[in-house]
């Protein structure tokens, strides 16, 4: 069975964190826990044992959001909360845990920030021993109106940190040091810039983190960078439409994942398309090809997630409140949909257990 942890938005307090199963035998789901009493779990990390469990609350307004800690008993399928710790903003909507997993780095969407918060000996949360502050805003000034925090992804070397800003069409580096109070510092260069009305949203890396993959949400692109690690420039190299050029509706395009093996991208889209596309990416120039485009199964393809063994696929629709399975080739990176579903009110982020 494969076994994977789902963010989600909430209603009321009979939703929340869910552990969700897989059958690859009968093409079948399971719900095998739900924990109630989040608000708005919309992204969910676990440690590499498994035993430990963050999510965010995604609240905005003067209350703000905070980070959960939850202790997973594997053995009696249970989890129970620890405690929680502030973003210091609101709208979280992003949280990765360092490398040494001493730390959770948060980052707040509505107020445009970031923060670093200390994960104690026995998983709890301190305070947030730093808090970082973006500025600026873009073309769109209904999206971009100031700064809006929407992901932050340690580069390979775990030194590093990228820091999508949607609001300000920037991309801000940040050097990681945990043995100093404060851990981040910028970087240099200290942010990379993208085409003004993209909208910088969540990003990966190759394995050897010479080529950098984002995606641009509100022009429904993938661009690439090259990152020359020896003179730390960053250059743009090609940008890659999810839609063709006179597709005419709404663009949203929402997550990327790159298969374990590096051979392959793959990109969801949200707006009117409602799709997953796949590339296959050369292995020695890192350039994209597209070769495959898929309806997700359903409305606002919020985000999906690949099983470990990189046979299947799992797409999660928000507004129509599925998931749905896909078989994957990892020879070809082909997908293909089965006819395995699962209703769950309003799916928004998959974290794959090992």
């Amino acid at each position: 069975m494969i076994k994977f942890w789902l963010g989600t938005y909430t209603s009321n307090p009979e939703q929340g964190i869910h552990l969700i199963g897989y059958h690859p035998d009968t093409d079948k789901f399971d719900s095998l826990l739900l924990f109630g009493g989040v608000k708005n779990p919309s992204f969910v990390v676990s440690n590499k044992k498994g035993d430990l469990l963050f999510s965010v609350q995604e609240i905005g307004g003067e209350e703000g959001g905070s980070v959960c800690s939850y202790r997973y008993d594997e053995n009696n399928n249970i989890l129970t909360k620890i405690n929680s710790s502030s973003t210091l903003g609101s709208g979280p909507c992003y949280i990765t845990l360092d490398p040494s997993e001493k730390y959770i780095l948060a980052g707040n969407y509505g107020s445009g920030d970031l923060a670093v918060i200390p994960i104690n000996e026995d998983g709890s949360l301190a305070e947030a021993v730093q808090e970082i502050n973006h500025s600026g805003k873009g073309i769109n000034p209904s999206r971009q109106e100031g700064p809006h925090v929407h992901s932050l992804v340690f580069h390979p070397n775990g030194k590093q940190v990228f820091v999508g800003d949607l609001g300000t069409d920037k991309v801000n580096i940040y050097d990681f040091d945990p043995s100093n109070e404060k851990p981040l510092s910028p970087s240099s260069p200290s942010f990379f810039e993208v085409k003004p009305g993209s909208g910088p949203r969540h990003l990966v890396f190759n394995k050897t983190g010479d080529k950098i993959y984002l995606i641009h949400e509100m022009t429904s692109e993938v661009g690439l960078y090259d990152y020359n690690l020896e003179d730390n420039k960053i250059i743009h190299l090609d940008t890659y439409p999810l839609v063709p050029k006179d597709f005419d509706g709404a663009l949203g395009a929402a997550e990327i994942r790159i298969s374990q093996d590096g051979q392959y991208l793959y990109a969801s889209n949200r707006g009117d398309a409602n799709e997953i596309t796949v590339f296959k990416v050369d292995e020695n120039t890192g350039v994209l090809d597209k070769i495959q485009t898929v309806s997700s199964g359903g409305n606002n393809p919020r985000n999906f997630g690949i099983s470990p063994d990189g046979e299947y696929l799992f797409s999660g629709n928000q507004d129509s409140n599925d998931i749905y399975a896909f078989k994957r080739n990892p020879n070809t990176g082909i997908i293909k949909q089965l006819d395995g579903k699962i209703t769950i009110h309003k799916p928004v982020y998959f974290f794959m257990m090992k």
